[in-house]
């Protein structure tokens, strides 16, 4: 495959990259853990209930092997397609933590991200976006609604 998850998300300003404590690489940003990969194969994201239930009734990926009722999410990887995918959750979980970090002024490394933008360069479902938009702007869901 031409997508090397782990290079690819390594080189995102602020990420480290450590051994998982299950083997595998697991991908920080400001000392939170936002994904990890088992080998080449398989994927494990966290992302609050409410996006995680978004990306599974896509398709996108499904509830986590091990923890099905846990916000955590597993993705195989067997394809090229699979990888891009993959990539792509793990960005839209990176961006969360961005959101959440360039909100407390906590991690320089991401100052300069522009999350809407990249949110909008994703292209993901509408609840993802107002998600992703409310985090990084600080306001909940309900006063989202209310200013409807």
């Amino acid at each position: 495959m031409d997508t090397d998850i782990v290079s690819t998300v390594a080189s995102w300003p602020g990420v480290e990259v450590e051994p998982h404590r299950f083997a595998g690489s697991e991908f920080t940003l400001g000392g939170r853990e936002f994904g990890h990969i088992h080998g080449t194969h398989q994927v494990d994201i966290p992302f609050a209930k409410r996006v995680r239930d978004v990306v599974v009734e896509q398709g996108l990926t499904a509830k986590h092997h091990l923890f099905p009722d846990s916000g955590w999410v597993t993705t195989h990887v067997d394809s090229e397609a699979d990888a891009e995918r993959a990539v792509w959750l793990l960005r839209l979980s990176y961006l969360s933590h961005v959101a959440a970090l360039q909100r407390r002024g906590t991690v320089a490394a991401v100052d300069g991200i522009d999350v809407a933008n990249e949110v909008d360069a994703l292209d993901p479902p509408a609840a993802i976006r107002e998600f992703l938009t409310a985090r990084s702007t600080g306001t909940t869901e309900s006063t989202t609604a209310a200013g409807r």
